[in-house]
């Protein structure tokens, strides 16, 4: 079954969504991320995605305690991304008993430390190719360059990489609906099964993506759950049917 996942963004300490990754088009959903968690856990959401805007920025970890809280307080997995970029910081998060670790920036800046983290725990590893109009975006989605985003998905695969988010910037946070041919363009070129992220915004949206599986593994959800375009539910039962018509196939 592809997978709905309810995505939980913090800047000081409080539940957000951006526009295009654009920290000064801020909306503000909730004042506690730990509440907010539960309640998707609630929903019967199968992970959650958690991501330290401010350690994203910075390039360390800033939420650390708050998501170490989260963890501790639900009981279904959590992967955890935003300013990863030591090895002591991806084993903090294991400790913390986060099941994957989401790397940006740091795939581009320091292939080693993938590879070493993969040497720890090769499915603990996730990253998150980040990609605006095609090329990469770091550094919270602030820094361009010329690297493309199939291009670095390739190289990583070749890491040893086996867990990747696609993240259409131009899309994320604008309720537009997704990008079809981009996606569909990415994946045919890297041919690795992958979690989408950036302006799933309908129903119809949820079903386009369902008819790429099997390279999608999940659908990331954020601004169309909060604004309550999206119910968590529906989409989830979508999918649910989705897999019952395979199963009879």
């Amino acid at each position: 079954m592809i997978l709905p996942i309810p995505a939980i963004d913090i800047i000081n300490g409080q539940c957000v969504r951006l526009e295009k990754g654009d920290y000064s088009q801020m909306s503000i959903y909730s004042d506690s991320p730990l509440d907010m968690a539960l309640y998707w856990e609630g929903k019967n959401a199968p992970m959650l995605h958690l991501i330290d805007l401010d350690g994203a920025k910075i390039g360390k970890p800033v939420n650390l305690s708050i998501f170490s809280k989260i963890i501790q307080s639900v009981h279904i997995p959590v992967e955890v991304g935003g300013g990863i970029r030591s090895l002591s910081t991806f084993l903090s998060y294991l400790d913390a008993g986060a099941q994957r670790l989401i790397f940006g920036s740091v795939a581009v800046q320091n292939p080693k430390l993938v590879e070493d983290c993969i040497k720890r725990s090769q499915e603990s590893v996730v990253v998150s190719i980040d990609s605006r109009n095609g090329l990469v975006a770091l550094q919270g989605w602030t820094e361009k360059t010329t690297i493309s985003a199939v291009d670095l998905t390739n190289k990583l695969k070749n890491l040893g990489v086996i867990n990747f988010i696609y993240t259409d910037i131009e899309q994320d946070g604008t309720l537009q609906g997704v990008n079809l041919n981009r996606i569909q363009k990415y994946l045919q070129e890297t041919e690795v099964p992958t979690f989408i992220a950036g302006g799933v915004a309908t129903f119809e949206d949820v079903l386009q993506l369902k008819k790429l599986k099997p390279w999608i593994k999940g659908i990331i959800l954020g601004k169309a759950l909060y604004s309550g375009a999206l119910q968590f539910e529906e989409v989830q039962k979508i999918l649910q049917e989705e897999e019952k018509c395979s199963l009879k196939e």
